[in-house]
């Protein structure tokens, strides 16, 4: 019980510190010392003393990691940097992105970065871990696109220890100054060579790659969706229950290879056992990349053989408590990230599993049955965890991981592990292996594309706010607990609040419009009571990048939205269009309009039918009055100013959104006089860029407040400081959603209210 207490004690400071608005002085951190000692000598405060020491810990840490970061004033400028590249190059087409060591930056007196991820665009394919450069980069602080429900990339980048991101400016020679003789990345690279040359007709080789080396740069994104969608993606990730098998196997042969020592005067049986399995998990922790996941499975593993090396009584809760505690002392922000909840809930799951199958153990349940109540036990469990890191309710989960669990962890694994070690059998044993592997992959791919097709899909979940998937896990704990324990189980009567739905959360709300944080480009998700638009999907291209798939559909999951009544492609440029690439499929029963018909058509030909955003009529959705303004002459072709002007009322409150006008187009709208559009919020045209907002155009929309859609340091410095002075010298209130992530307008019958996200979800690393 003092393990718990301890490691939930400790849990606490170090979730305090991680998320709270802002950062504490430095020198409160040296009561930290002080705190432990309190808390060594007085067993009273022990818990309260682990929390503060936790508190403090991670405040230190991120102080340190702030220190580190890229200095402002050097964002966006070409630098001269010698590095030490330090992971696997990952080459997606023409494009590289790796990891460096910063050795030296010309003219840079600061604290250097301790790590930094570059893309190089047409790199040389001899580029590999332990090389030493001399590149010319331009570098910018760590950042990323901020959404509701979206991925944080700066919070990635913050526990990853990554403090500058950038690209190789190609038309500056590299210099290749020297390459180290061995590490465990060349050890790795190799590796995927000797794969590659064996494996040359395989269909999963990313994934026997990601399997044998934890490299998922080969990973198609439809394998990547599919095992997302079935819950089966903790499986690909060389993590405990990998990890935990291979040094099981090698405890095994452990036992067998004592019988072969004729001096047996060192080691007992049980001895080179438990060192073999430590060995082997170690190896292959190793051969993954010993990223965090494999060191919290390492910490676990090691804090189990050493129990049993000591023949301590094994207790499994106090050894996840131990292992947790070891992991937030050595490496605290990994609680930003996703692997460590999913990793310690899995365990948590597991002893709970332990404990129920004790009455179980009389033989009455065979180890068939056993594990499939564990099995079913993770389903239900992982609800809410999924709900909270994915987004989605994984519908195929149970039937899917009842059969990839088994031939995943005990069959493949082993089969990859013995590969690596049996490199030297003849290429044809090997290739003939290979193969072997490579069918038992595709075979579960396709057990997996009929549960989709059976109808086991994932769903998609409403936004539900942490309390509430606390309760929610609490209360499917009560429920499979047994009814001794648990006699009365009142609190299911709280099910009900659970079951909030973004209809109920409009009843003070008729219209809410969400300005995405899409970087340089433009995406806006429009709601009503009972509909819904997309205007816009940011920028994206048919080779995978997408904003799309990045920013809009996690918005539209967080939001517990599905198929949009319609959507608006405002005209054809890529920043505008090209995140829809990857989700048109499943927009398909959307009505379709753009200003840019023709150029939509060949962009997207499986699309129909496109409407003309230039001749549609106006509607009414609950009360929302949608209209097109037409300003456009016939003699005018280019695509900005083709771009469909939506205007949007709703109880006297009016929206403008302008997609890639210019002046032309201004001036043609004006013609229709001041009226049509005046404006209490306008979504600034074109980014803000000098060929747009003319001083006309802003007196005639005189908006109260102006937003512009625009990236972090983009190269034509949208938006000018000439246009925003403008609007600013009109009265208006200035939003960007470079500087303040996605813009959140929620209309009521009086007024609107616009919601900075940033700014109302405040983090250490913003």
């Amino acid at each position: 019980m003092a393990m718990l207490t301890a490691g939930i004690a400790l849990l606490t400071g170090v979730m305090l510190a991680s998320y709270s608005p802002q950062l504490i002085d430095s020198y409160l951190i040296a009561w930290l010392p002080f705190s432990l000692f309190l808390s060594f000598i007085n067993p009273h405060f022990r818990n309260t003393g682990l929390l503060i020491a936790g508190f403090l810990w991670v405040q230190a840490i991120i102080h340190w990691e702030l220190d580190h970061r890229l200095q402002p004033e050097w964002n966006n400028k070409r630098l001269i940097v010698v590095g030490e590249v330090i992971n696997l190059p990952k080459n997606k087409f023409t494009n590289t992105s790796f990891l460096i060591k910063p050795l030296s930056i010309a003219g840079y007196s600061a604290k250097l970065p301790k790590l930094i991820k570059l893309n190089w665009r047409n790199a040389p394919q001899s580029l590999a871990s332990g090389q030493r450069w001399q590149w010319q980069l331009k570098l910018k602080q760590p950042r990323g696109y901020q959404n509701p429900g979206g991925f944080d990339y700066e919070k990635w980048l913050l526990f990853k220890g990554i403090h500058a991101t950038g690209y190789v400016v190609s038309k500056f020679p590299a210099r290749l100054l020297d390459s180290t003789s061995v590490n465990i990345n060349v050890i790795r690279q190799s590796i995927l060579k000797h794969i590659d040359q064996h494996c040359i007709e395989c269909q999963q080789l990313g994934l026997i790659q990601a399997l044998s080396v934890g490299y998922r740069g080969n990973i198609s994104r439809s394998q990547q969706q599919k095992l997302q969608q079935t819950g089966t993606a903790h499986l690909i990730a060389i993590s405990g229950l990998h990890i935990g098998i291979i040094a099981g196997v090698f405890y095994g042969i452990g036992l067998m290879l004592w019988n072969l020592i004729t001096n047996k005067k060192y080691l007992t049986r049980k001895e080179l056992a438990l060192l073999s399995a430590w060995i082997a998990g170690l190896s292959y922790s190793f051969l993954a990349g010993f990223d965090l996941p494999a060191q919290r499975a390492m910490l676990m593993l090691s804090v189990v053989l050493f129990s049993l090396y000591l023949r301590l009584p094994f207790n499994l809760l106090n050894s996840i408590m131990l292992s947790m505690i070891l992991v937030l002392l050595l490496t605290p922000l990994s609680i930003l990230s996703a692997s460590f909840w999913l990793t310690f809930c899995a365990l948590l799951i597991i002893a709970l599993g332990q404990f129920l199958l004790k009455p179980l153990s009389n033989g009455r349940y065979s180890w068939i049955k056993k594990i499939f109540i564990i099995q079913l036990l993770f389903s239900l469990l992982f609800i809410p965890i999924s709900i909270g890191v994915f987004g989605q309710i994984h519908s195929a989960s149970l039937l899917a991981n009842l059969v990839a669990v088994p031939l995943v962890s005990f069959i493949i694994v082993p089969i990859v592990f013995l590969l690596l070690l049996l490199f030297w059998l003849p290429s044809e044993v090997l290739e003939l292996l290979y193969k072997a592997l490579d069918k038992m992959l595709s075979w579960l791919l396709e057990y997996f594309n009929f549960l989709q097709q059976s109808g086991f899909q994932a769903l998609n979940s409403t936004a539900i706010d942490s309390w509430q998937l606390v309760l929610l896990f609490g209360i499917l704990v009560l429920m499979i607990l047994p009814a001794g324990i648990i006699r009365y189980r009142l609190f299911l009567l709280i099910i009900p609040v659970l079951l909030l739905t973004p209809e109920k959360k409009f009843e003070s709300v008729e219209m809410k419009l969400t300005v995405l944080d899409v970087g340089m480009g433009t995406s806006i998700v429009v709601q009503t009571r009972h509909h819904s638009l997309i205007y816009d999907f940011g920028s994206g291209n048919k080779q995978g990048y997408s904003l799309g798939e990045w920013a809009v559909n996690p918005y539209l999951r967080h939001q517990g939205l599905g198929q949009p009544d319609r959507i608006i492609l405002s005209h054809s440029d890529q920043d505008h269009v090209g995140g829809f690439y990857s989700v048109q499929n499943q927009f398909k029963n959307s009505m379709l309009y753009t200003g840019t018909v023709g150029q939509v058509k060949k962009l997207f030909p499986e699309v129909h039918p496109v409407l003309d955003c230039h001749t549609s009529s106006a509607w009414m959705w609950d009360g929302v009055q949608f209209e097109f303004l037409r300003g456009l002459k016939p003699s005018d072709r280019a695509d900005n100013n083709r771009s469909c002007v939506l205007r949007i009322t709703q109880s006297g409150n009016t929206v403008l959104i302008t997609g890639d006008i210019e002046a032309v187009q201004e001036r043609n709208l004006l013609m229709m006089g001041g009226s049509k559009l005046k404006s209490d919020i306008l979504i600034a045209p074109h980014h803000g860029s000098l060929t747009s907002s003319t001083q006309n155009f802003v007196d005639a929309v005189s908006a109260q407040h102006v937003i512009f859609t625009a990236g972090f340091l983009n190269r034509w410095s949208f938006p000018r400081l000439a246009v925003v002075e403008r609007y600013i010298l009109n009265g208006a209130k200035i939003y960007r959603t470079d500087k303040q992530g996605a813009i959140q307008v929620e209309c009521d019958n009086k007024s609107c209210k616009l919601i900075p996200f940033r700014q109302q979800h405040p983090r250490l690393w913003y």
